[in-house]
């Protein structure tokens, strides 16, 4: 789930520094998912502006707190691994 929420996010921030039409379908629902990741660092870090591009540091804060978040709960909640055990068979005396 982390790594979806990676990758909406780096979507976020390259359709803002290359400043796309924000009224495009899938544009807008990308903003609309992503709006409540990038809310909590929005007031805090401001844009940065540039020979016509943003660099969204809102969105560049959320890409990193969410990255070290599931990094932690990897740690902590490893996946399941399977195990194969082979058995060598014993010959019979």
């Amino acid at each position: 789930m982390v790594g979806v929420i990676e990758l909406l996010l780096t979507f976020r921030l390259i359709f803002e520094f290359l400043v796309v039409n924000k009224g495009t379908p899938f544009v807008a629902w990308l903003y609309g998912v992503t709006a409540p990741l990038v809310a909590p660092f929005a007031k805090i870090l401001p844009n940065w502006e540039f020979s016509g591009f943003v660099v969204d540091f809102a969105t560049v804060a959320a890409i990193i707190v969410f990255a070290l978040a599931g990094g932690l709960l990897l740690m902590f909640f490893p996946y399941p691994r399977k195990v194969v055990v082979e058995y060598e068979a014993t010959p019979n005396v």
